[in-house]
Protein backbone atom coordinates (compact mmCIF):
# COMPACT_ATOMS: atom_id res chain seq x y z
CA UNK A 1 0.00 0.00 0.00
CA UNK A 2 1.13 3.62 -0.63
CA UNK A 3 1.60 4.40 3.19
CA UNK A 4 4.47 1.99 3.19
CA UNK A 5 7.02 4.84 1.49
CA UNK A 6 6.34 7.13 4.00
CA UNK A 7 5.35 5.19 7.45
CA UNK A 8 7.48 2.19 8.52
CA UNK A 9 4.93 0.02 10.79
CA UNK A 10 6.01 -0.73 14.18
CA UNK A 11 3.29 -2.37 16.30
CA UNK A 12 -0.37 -3.02 16.23
CA UNK A 13 -2.63 -0.28 18.44
CA UNK A 14 -5.55 -2.15 18.17
CA UNK A 15 -8.37 -3.76 16.01
CA UNK A 16 -11.74 -3.38 14.92
CA UNK A 17 -14.52 -5.07 12.50
CA UNK A 18 -13.70 -2.54 10.02
CA UNK A 19 -10.19 -2.16 10.05
CA UNK A 20 -6.27 -2.19 11.54
CA UNK A 21 -4.26 0.72 13.53
CA UNK A 22 -0.75 0.98 13.84
CA UNK A 23 1.66 2.80 15.75
CA UNK A 24 3.94 3.98 12.50
CA UNK A 25 6.66 6.43 12.14
CA UNK A 26 7.74 8.61 9.29
CA UNK A 27 10.87 7.33 7.12
CA UNK A 28 11.25 10.24 5.21
CA UNK A 29 13.01 12.09 8.28
CA UNK A 30 15.08 9.54 8.99
CA UNK A 31 16.87 5.95 7.73
CA UNK A 32 14.13 2.28 7.98
CA UNK A 33 14.30 0.37 11.20
CA UNK A 34 15.96 -1.92 8.49
CA UNK A 35 19.03 -0.31 7.13
CA UNK A 36 19.57 0.23 10.70
CA UNK A 37 19.07 -3.19 11.95
CA UNK A 38 21.85 -3.54 9.03
CA UNK A 39 24.29 -1.10 9.99
CA UNK A 40 24.21 -1.74 13.76
CA UNK A 41 25.44 -5.49 12.90
CA UNK A 42 28.13 -4.03 10.26
CA UNK A 43 29.63 -1.92 13.03
CA UNK A 44 29.26 -4.72 15.36
CA UNK A 45 31.45 -6.93 13.38
CA UNK A 46 33.75 -4.52 12.75
CA UNK A 47 34.35 -2.10 15.89
CA UNK A 48 37.22 -5.02 16.99
CA UNK A 49 39.55 -3.35 14.29
CA UNK A 50 41.53 -0.81 15.72
CA UNK A 51 42.01 1.00 12.36
CA UNK A 52 38.01 1.55 11.83
CA UNK A 53 37.01 1.24 15.47
CA UNK A 54 36.51 5.20 15.80
CA UNK A 55 34.13 5.62 12.35
CA UNK A 56 32.08 2.58 13.72
CA UNK A 57 32.01 4.28 17.35
CA UNK A 58 30.88 7.72 15.29
CA UNK A 59 28.47 5.72 13.15
CA UNK A 60 27.01 3.30 16.45
CA UNK A 61 26.58 7.37 17.84
CA UNK A 62 24.37 7.80 14.44
CA UNK A 63 22.39 5.10 15.02
CA UNK A 64 21.36 5.44 17.95
CA UNK A 65 20.40 9.60 17.35
CA UNK A 66 18.06 8.15 14.76
CA UNK A 67 16.54 5.63 17.29
CA UNK A 68 16.43 8.40 19.62
CA UNK A 69 14.20 10.31 17.08
CA UNK A 70 12.33 7.20 16.36
CA UNK A 71 10.72 7.20 19.44
CA UNK A 72 9.73 10.60 19.24
CA UNK A 73 5.95 11.14 19.76
CA UNK A 74 6.46 13.75 16.66
CA UNK A 75 8.09 11.58 14.38
CA UNK A 76 5.01 9.04 14.83
CA UNK A 77 1.64 8.39 13.85
CA UNK A 78 -1.65 6.09 14.29
CA UNK A 79 -2.37 4.21 10.68
CA UNK A 80 -5.55 3.43 10.51
CA UNK A 81 -6.22 1.06 7.91
CA UNK A 82 -9.37 -1.14 6.23
CA UNK A 83 -9.75 -4.58 6.14
CA UNK A 84 -9.40 -6.74 2.89
CA UNK A 85 -12.91 -6.34 1.44
CA UNK A 86 -12.38 -10.27 2.13
CA UNK A 87 -11.80 -9.99 5.93
CA UNK A 88 -14.40 -7.00 6.19
CA UNK A 89 -17.69 -7.11 8.15
CA UNK A 90 -19.03 -5.24 5.47
CA UNK A 91 -16.33 -3.54 3.21
CA UNK A 92 -18.77 -0.99 1.52
CA UNK A 93 -20.04 0.28 5.06
CA UNK A 94 -16.02 0.28 5.99
CA UNK A 95 -14.89 2.17 3.30
CA UNK A 96 -17.87 4.63 3.61
CA UNK A 97 -17.17 5.45 7.25
CA UNK A 98 -13.49 5.99 6.58
CA UNK A 99 -14.13 8.46 4.24
CA UNK A 100 -16.50 10.49 6.04
CA UNK A 101 -13.94 10.14 9.12
CA UNK A 102 -11.15 11.56 6.71
CA UNK A 103 -13.85 14.29 5.82
CA UNK A 104 -14.87 15.55 9.31
CA UNK A 105 -11.17 15.64 10.77
CA UNK A 106 -10.19 17.40 7.85
CA UNK A 107 -12.97 19.92 7.66
CA UNK A 108 -12.51 20.46 11.44
CA UNK A 109 -9.17 21.51 12.86
CA UNK A 110 -9.35 22.11 16.38
CA UNK A 111 -6.18 21.61 18.74
CA UNK A 112 -9.15 19.09 20.72
CA UNK A 113 -9.89 16.79 17.70
CA UNK A 114 -7.50 14.40 16.49
CA UNK A 115 -5.17 15.76 13.43
CA UNK A 116 -4.83 13.81 10.09
CA UNK A 117 -1.28 13.98 9.23
CA UNK A 118 -1.25 11.81 6.23
CA UNK A 119 -4.03 10.47 4.06
CA UNK A 120 -4.70 7.97 1.35
CA UNK A 121 -6.64 9.47 -1.67
CA UNK A 122 -8.77 6.53 -2.23
CA UNK A 123 -9.23 6.52 1.67
CA UNK A 124 -8.16 3.67 2.28
CA UNK A 125 -5.82 4.71 5.49
CA UNK A 126 -4.72 7.88 7.30
CA UNK A 127 -2.24 8.56 9.41
CA UNK A 128 -3.85 10.74 12.29
CA UNK A 129 -1.43 12.29 15.36
CA UNK A 130 -0.13 9.65 18.06
CA UNK A 131 -0.73 10.52 21.61
CA UNK A 132 1.42 8.30 23.84
CA UNK A 133 0.10 8.43 27.34
CA UNK A 134 -2.93 6.78 26.13
CA UNK A 135 -6.50 7.74 27.11
CA UNK A 136 -8.82 8.56 29.51
CA UNK A 137 -9.69 4.81 29.84
CA UNK A 138 -6.40 3.96 30.71
CA UNK A 139 -6.12 6.95 33.76
CA UNK A 140 -9.59 6.56 35.06
CA UNK A 141 -7.76 8.49 38.17
CA UNK A 142 -6.17 11.36 36.97
CA UNK A 143 -9.29 13.78 37.50
CA UNK A 144 -11.01 11.71 40.17
CA UNK A 145 -12.83 14.16 42.86
CA UNK A 146 -11.75 17.10 41.25
CA UNK A 147 -14.59 18.96 39.62
CA UNK A 148 -12.69 21.93 38.71
CA UNK A 149 -9.47 20.48 37.19
CA UNK A 150 -12.18 17.87 34.87
CA UNK A 151 -14.16 20.87 33.86
CA UNK A 152 -11.32 23.00 33.42
CA UNK A 153 -9.65 19.94 31.00
CA UNK A 154 -13.30 18.68 29.61
CA UNK A 155 -13.79 22.36 28.38
CA UNK A 156 -11.62 22.57 25.51
CA UNK A 157 -13.23 19.45 24.09
CA UNK A 158 -16.95 20.18 24.66
CA UNK A 159 -15.47 23.41 22.43
CA UNK A 160 -14.25 21.29 19.48
CA UNK A 161 -17.56 19.15 19.38
CA UNK A 162 -19.31 22.19 19.62
CA UNK A 163 -17.58 23.02 16.58
CA UNK A 164 -18.21 19.77 15.06
CA UNK A 165 -22.32 20.65 15.96
CA UNK A 166 -21.85 23.77 14.15
CA UNK A 167 -21.25 21.97 10.46
CA UNK A 168 -24.08 19.32 11.55
CA UNK A 169 -21.59 16.77 12.42
CA UNK A 170 -22.17 14.49 15.26
CA UNK A 171 -19.58 12.18 17.03
CA UNK A 172 -21.60 9.79 18.51
CA UNK A 173 -18.67 7.64 19.68
CA UNK A 174 -17.79 10.09 22.75
CA UNK A 175 -16.20 7.35 25.57
CA UNK A 176 -13.13 7.32 27.53
CA UNK A 177 -11.41 5.28 25.30
CA UNK A 178 -11.79 7.47 22.67
CA UNK A 179 -10.41 10.72 24.23
CA UNK A 180 -6.77 10.96 24.23
CA UNK A 181 -4.41 12.54 26.69
CA UNK A 182 -1.79 15.62 25.35
CA UNK A 183 1.77 15.72 26.61
CA UNK A 184 -0.22 18.49 29.22
CA UNK A 185 -2.89 16.38 30.32
CA UNK A 186 -5.22 18.21 27.79
CA UNK A 187 -8.13 16.17 26.13
CA UNK A 188 -8.35 14.88 22.60
CA UNK A 189 -11.23 13.44 20.76
CA UNK A 190 -10.61 10.99 18.31
CA UNK A 191 -12.18 8.04 16.45
CA UNK A 192 -14.52 9.34 13.88
CA UNK A 193 -15.84 6.44 12.55
CA UNK A 194 -19.07 6.65 13.67
CA UNK A 195 -19.80 10.17 12.49
CA UNK A 196 -22.87 11.22 11.43
CA UNK A 197 -23.56 14.39 8.71
CA UNK A 198 -26.91 15.54 9.81
CA UNK A 199 -27.50 17.30 6.87
CA UNK A 200 -29.64 16.72 3.25
CA UNK A 201 -26.53 15.90 1.33
CA UNK A 202 -25.42 12.87 3.05
CA UNK A 203 -27.36 9.60 3.62
CA UNK A 204 -27.44 7.45 6.86
CA UNK A 205 -24.96 4.85 6.46
CA UNK A 206 -25.42 2.76 9.34
CA UNK A 207 -27.30 -0.88 8.96
CA UNK A 208 -31.02 -1.06 9.97
CA UNK A 209 -30.80 -2.13 13.33
CA UNK A 210 -27.52 -1.32 14.32
CA UNK A 211 -26.93 0.84 17.66
CA UNK A 212 -25.53 3.75 16.76
CA UNK A 213 -23.14 4.57 19.59
CA UNK A 214 -21.25 2.69 22.25
CA UNK A 215 -23.93 0.86 24.30
CA UNK A 216 -22.82 1.99 27.77
CA UNK A 217 -22.22 5.49 26.08
CA UNK A 218 -25.59 6.24 24.50
CA UNK A 219 -28.49 7.79 25.46
CA UNK A 220 -31.86 5.65 26.42
CA UNK A 221 -34.19 7.23 23.92
CA UNK A 222 -31.51 5.80 21.02
CA UNK A 223 -31.50 2.58 22.23
CA UNK A 224 -32.91 -0.44 20.33
CA UNK A 225 -34.22 1.84 17.22
CA UNK A 226 -33.38 2.79 14.49
CA UNK A 227 -32.11 6.56 14.14
CA UNK A 228 -33.44 8.63 11.05
CA UNK A 229 -32.04 11.90 12.33
CA UNK A 230 -29.31 11.87 15.02
CA UNK A 231 -29.35 14.93 16.34
CA UNK A 232 -25.88 16.52 18.56
CA UNK A 233 -28.39 15.99 22.04
CA UNK A 234 -26.52 12.19 21.53
CA UNK A 235 -23.24 13.90 22.21
CA UNK A 236 -24.41 16.24 24.84
CA UNK A 237 -25.48 13.44 26.74
CA UNK A 238 -22.31 11.68 26.36
CA UNK A 239 -20.39 14.18 27.76
CA UNK A 240 -22.15 14.41 30.38
CA UNK A 241 -20.88 10.87 31.08
CA UNK A 242 -17.46 11.15 29.99
CA UNK A 243 -17.44 14.03 32.97
CA UNK A 244 -19.13 11.79 35.73
CA UNK A 245 -16.55 9.14 34.75
CA UNK A 246 -13.51 11.50 34.73
CA UNK A 247 -14.86 13.31 38.73
CA UNK A 248 -15.97 9.51 39.58
CA UNK A 249 -12.77 7.50 38.79
CA UNK A 250 -15.25 4.54 37.80
CA UNK A 251 -15.94 3.62 33.89
CA UNK A 252 -19.52 3.11 33.99
CA UNK A 253 -22.45 4.91 35.01
CA UNK A 254 -25.44 3.13 34.08
CA UNK A 255 -28.79 4.85 32.32
CA UNK A 256 -29.40 8.94 33.61
CA UNK A 257 -28.45 7.35 37.12
CA UNK A 258 -26.26 9.77 38.12
CA UNK A 259 -28.21 10.66 41.50
CA UNK A 260 -28.67 7.53 42.57
CA UNK A 261 -26.92 7.00 45.99
CA UNK A 262 -24.37 4.28 44.35
CA UNK A 263 -23.30 7.16 41.28
CA UNK A 264 -24.25 10.32 42.95
CA UNK A 265 -20.68 12.43 43.87
CA UNK A 266 -21.67 14.01 46.37
CA UNK A 267 -21.90 10.84 47.92
CA UNK A 268 -18.75 9.97 46.90
CA UNK A 269 -17.29 13.22 47.51
CA UNK A 270 -18.62 14.79 50.79
CA UNK A 271 -16.10 17.36 51.57
CA UNK A 272 -15.62 18.34 47.89
CA UNK A 273 -17.24 22.39 48.36
CA UNK A 274 -18.18 22.57 44.17
CA UNK A 275 -18.78 19.19 43.62
CA UNK A 276 -22.66 19.96 43.92
CA UNK A 277 -22.31 21.82 40.95
CA UNK A 278 -21.55 18.16 38.63
CA UNK A 279 -25.12 17.13 39.67
CA UNK A 280 -26.48 20.42 38.32
CA UNK A 281 -24.76 20.40 35.12
CA UNK A 282 -25.89 16.09 34.79
CA UNK A 283 -29.52 17.30 35.38
CA UNK A 284 -29.39 19.09 31.71
CA UNK A 285 -28.04 16.68 30.31
CA UNK A 286 -27.71 12.79 31.73
CA UNK A 287 -31.31 12.49 30.99
CA UNK A 288 -34.13 10.36 30.36
CA UNK A 289 -35.71 12.04 27.83
CA UNK A 290 -34.38 13.39 24.49
CA UNK A 291 -37.02 16.64 25.17
CA UNK A 292 -34.80 17.75 28.84
CA UNK A 293 -31.54 17.38 27.22
CA UNK A 294 -29.61 20.50 26.25
CA UNK A 295 -29.78 20.86 22.30
CA UNK A 296 -25.67 20.91 21.57
CA UNK A 297 -22.18 21.05 22.52
CA UNK A 298 -22.77 24.94 22.12
CA UNK A 299 -25.28 25.20 25.23
CA UNK A 300 -23.15 22.42 26.93
CA UNK A 301 -19.90 25.19 26.77
CA UNK A 302 -22.26 28.10 28.04
CA UNK A 303 -23.14 25.84 31.50
CA UNK A 304 -19.73 24.46 32.32
CA UNK A 305 -18.13 28.33 31.95
CA UNK A 306 -20.75 29.13 34.23
CA UNK A 307 -19.75 26.88 36.84
CA UNK A 308 -16.56 27.75 35.94
CA UNK A 309 -17.33 31.55 36.53
CA UNK A 310 -19.06 30.16 39.80
CA UNK A 311 -16.22 28.09 40.83
CA UNK A 312 -13.74 30.78 40.44
CA UNK A 313 -15.45 33.37 42.58
CA UNK A 314 -15.50 30.92 45.44
CA UNK A 315 -19.27 31.39 45.21
CA UNK A 316 -22.14 29.05 46.23
CA UNK A 317 -24.96 26.72 45.13
CA UNK A 318 -27.99 28.19 45.93
CA UNK A 319 -30.91 25.52 46.84
CA UNK A 320 -33.51 24.25 49.49
CA UNK A 321 -32.32 21.30 49.97
CA UNK A 322 -28.47 21.57 49.03
CA UNK A 323 -25.96 21.16 51.80
CA UNK A 324 -23.94 24.38 52.24
CA UNK A 325 -20.93 24.92 54.82
CA UNK A 326 -21.27 27.91 57.05
CA UNK A 327 -19.12 30.86 55.85
CA UNK A 328 -18.65 31.58 59.25
CA UNK A 329 -17.61 28.81 61.31
CA UNK A 330 -16.59 26.65 59.06
CA UNK A 331 -18.55 23.73 60.63
CA UNK A 332 -22.25 23.68 60.66
CA UNK A 333 -24.43 23.56 57.63
CA UNK A 334 -27.34 25.82 56.85
CA UNK A 335 -30.88 25.14 57.08
CA UNK A 336 -33.86 26.86 55.57
CA UNK A 337 -36.39 27.96 58.48
CA UNK A 338 -38.37 30.13 56.83
CA UNK A 339 -39.47 29.85 53.09
CA UNK A 340 -41.30 32.98 51.88
CA UNK A 341 -43.45 32.99 54.69
CA UNK A 342 -44.16 36.67 55.62
CA UNK A 343 -46.03 34.85 59.21
CA UNK A 344 -42.74 32.51 59.86
CA UNK A 345 -40.67 35.79 59.08
CA UNK A 346 -42.32 37.87 61.80
CA UNK A 347 -41.71 34.53 63.87
CA UNK A 348 -38.25 34.68 62.91
CA UNK A 349 -38.21 38.36 63.96
CA UNK A 350 -38.14 39.96 60.65
CA UNK A 351 -41.38 42.45 59.82
CA UNK A 352 -40.80 42.66 55.66
CA UNK A 353 -42.60 45.75 54.23
CA UNK A 354 -44.97 45.54 51.68
CA UNK A 355 -45.26 42.10 49.60
CA UNK A 356 -41.58 41.58 50.13
CA UNK A 357 -40.55 37.84 50.80
CA UNK A 358 -37.59 36.12 52.50
CA UNK A 359 -36.29 32.91 52.44
CA UNK A 360 -33.73 32.37 55.80
CA UNK A 361 -31.07 30.22 56.79
CA UNK A 362 -29.67 29.38 59.89
CA UNK A 363 -26.28 27.48 60.66
CA UNK A 364 -26.71 24.76 62.82
CA UNK A 365 -23.44 25.35 64.96
CA UNK A 366 -22.73 29.18 65.18
CA UNK A 367 -26.32 30.71 64.67
CA UNK A 368 -25.39 32.39 61.66
CA UNK A 369 -28.07 33.46 59.09
CA UNK A 370 -28.37 34.34 55.30
CA UNK A 371 -31.53 36.18 54.19
CA UNK A 372 -32.58 35.89 50.32
CA UNK A 373 -35.01 38.76 49.36
CA UNK A 374 -37.27 39.16 46.62
CA UNK A 375 -41.25 40.27 45.84
CA UNK A 376 -44.01 37.82 44.67
CA UNK A 377 -42.46 35.61 42.52
CA UNK A 378 -38.90 34.48 43.82
CA UNK A 379 -35.28 35.17 41.77
CA UNK A 380 -34.35 33.35 39.03
CA UNK A 381 -32.13 30.97 40.56
CA UNK A 382 -34.73 29.03 42.66
CA UNK A 383 -36.59 28.16 39.43
CA UNK A 384 -33.20 27.06 37.66
CA UNK A 385 -31.79 24.77 40.11
CA UNK A 386 -34.09 21.56 41.37
CA UNK A 387 -33.86 21.49 45.58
Amino acid sequence: MDYAKKWEIARTLGEGGQGRVYLVRNNSKFASETAMRTALGRMTKNVVYEETREKEFQDFRRCLLEIIKMEDPSNQGALKVLHKPEDARDADLARERIKREISAMSQTPHPNLAQILDVDPDSQWYVSKYYPNGTLADKRKLFRGDIRGALEAIRPLVEAVAELHKKDYVHRDIKPHNVFIGPNNELVLGDFGLIFFNDNQHTRISATYENVGSRDWMPAWAMGMRIEEIKPTFDVFALGKLLWSMVSGRPILRLWYYNKPQFNLEEMFPTSNYIKFANQLFAQCIVEEEKDCLTDAVALLDKIDTVLRIIESRADAIGKNIKRRCKVCGIGEYTMIVDGDPIASRNFGINAAGGRRMKIFTCSHCGHVQLFSYEDDPPPVWHEIKS
